[in-house]
């Protein structure tokens, strides 16, 4: 991706320009340019989004505009690749409403062909395990972006057990407070720094394989 295409969608999303978001994805597809290099661009301009949302420089009209740009933009690339493709249950625990990096990976994890069933965020936990058990999900993952509600991972972990799903069902976390450290010490087969890590984190559970990719980790 060059500069020109780097700056395109970094101000389609920053700037909320929902009706350009689909057209560019496409021009970007068109021009081969890679769903992961889009991505990383997407993320980018997320965190900056994010930032300016809680510093209150922006209100949440604007991040719902820059949501719905970077959902559109992946669009064009969804289901562009079914490698390894699987069904995953993903959701934001309870007493959290942070989803912006919720928001990513379901929309990255669809582009590479996972069937992804979104259950928003501030999720009751009992919830996790149900639509696991209901949609015959492969991989169940949860995150927060409070260390208050770091807690209730392991919580979900506990009900998946009770559950019986623990030899049948992968579960990944992640979030801004997770660390590979906290992952491993939970449990939890998998945790990923970010979205694009996440795709790749997948693709290992997928195989059967757990996986700690920290955001310093697997990239080019």
């Amino acid at each position: 991706m060059n500069e020109e295409q780097y700056k395109m969608v970094y101000d389609c999303v920053v700037n909320g320009k929902v009706n350009d978001a689909t057209r560019i994805g496409e021009s970007l597809k068109a021009a081969g340019i890679d769903s992961k290099d889009v991505g990383k661009v997407l993320i980018d301009a997320m965190n900056n989004v994010g930032h300016r949302y809680r510093e209150r420089e922006i209100a949440l009209p604007q991040l719902i505009l820059a949501t719905h740009s970077f959902k559109k933009m992946l669009v064009p690339y969804v289901g562009s690749s079914s490698d390894n493709s699987g069904v995953v249950v993903m959701g934001v625990v309870q007493n959290d409403i942070h989803d912006i990096g919720k928001n990513l990976v379901v929309g990255m994890l669809q582009v590479y062909g996972y069937k992804v069933h979104d259950l928003g965020k501030d999720v009751p936990l009992d919830k996790f395990t149900e639509q696991a058990k209901a949609t015959g999900a492969n991989i169940l993952g949860a995150g927060t972006l409070l260390t208050a509600t770091m807690p209730e991972l392991e919580t979900i972990l506990e009900k998946m057990k009770a559950a019986g799903m623990r030899d049948k069902v992968k579960f990944m976390i992640g979030g801004a407070p997770i660390t590979t450290t906290f992952a491993k010490r939970i449990g939890a087969d998998g945790y990923a720094g970010d979205a694009i890590l996440t795709v790749e984190l997948v693709a290992q559970l997928m195989k059967g394989n757990q996986a700690y990719l920290a955001a310093s980790e697997g990239r080019s």
